[in-house]
């Protein structure tokens, strides 16, 4: 059953402080069947539903582009590329819309939530960049398909690149100016300019 949660109190989720929830759920179907019906988007964390801040236009920009370059090689190689209203859901029952992310496991593909992202890509914002370092890269990388995670700024040419490595560990790489980042499975660069 879904209830309205506090509306002062700050929640804990994994050490990360974050704004009240708006709701809280007992399951995932619960919190899927609350947003098939809601007009605005949520992430589900630990049983409380967050509303999803909204995006900037640079911020929508820098997505569209790099969909525009993943979207040819990810095609061709016969995975899918999806943005904004599609769901991630990781191994502990947490739900997050992406803002770009690439799936190459065939029986995944016209579900509305996704399970085995091989490539998620998160542009940076003042709203979301704490959740984006911290919270979303710890569950993020729980996902055991999961080989690249990239978290791109909008107000410089920068990226962070956490990608897998054959060992399991995870390797993170700062970007600048003048580079170009590796989708290694996909054998794509793109670069930040």
């Amino acid at each position: 059953m879904l209830v309205a949660a506090p509306s002062k109190t700050i929640l804990y989720t994994r050490t990360m402080p974050r704004e009240a929830p708006v709701r809280q759920a007992t399951s995932f179907d619960e919190f899927l069947e609350f947003e098939i019906h809601s007009q605005e988007r949520h992430e589900f964390v630990d049983g409380h539903l967050f509303v999803m801040p909204g995006g900037t236009p640079r911020h929508n920009r820098l997505a569209i582009n790099l969909l525009m370059r993943l979207d040819p090689v990810v095609t061709q190689q016969g995975c899918v590329a999806f943005m904004n209203d599609v769901l991630v859901r990781t191994p502990d029952e947490i739900g997050y819309y992406p803002d770009l992310f690439v799936v190459c496991d065939s029986s995944q593909r016209s579900m509305r939530v996704q399970r085995t992202p091989n490539i998620i890509v998160e542009v940076l914002s003042d709203s979301t960049e704490k959740f984006d370092r911290t919270e979303k890269l710890r569950n993020y990388r729980t996902i055991p398909s999961l080989e690249m995670y990239v978290l791109l700024e909008q107000d410089s040419i920068l990226a962070e690149v956490y990608a897998k490595q054959p060992d399991g560990s995870w390797r993170h790489d700062v970007l600048r100016e003048g580079s170009s980042i590796a989708f290694s499975s996909l054998e794509l660069m793109v670069p930040l300019a």
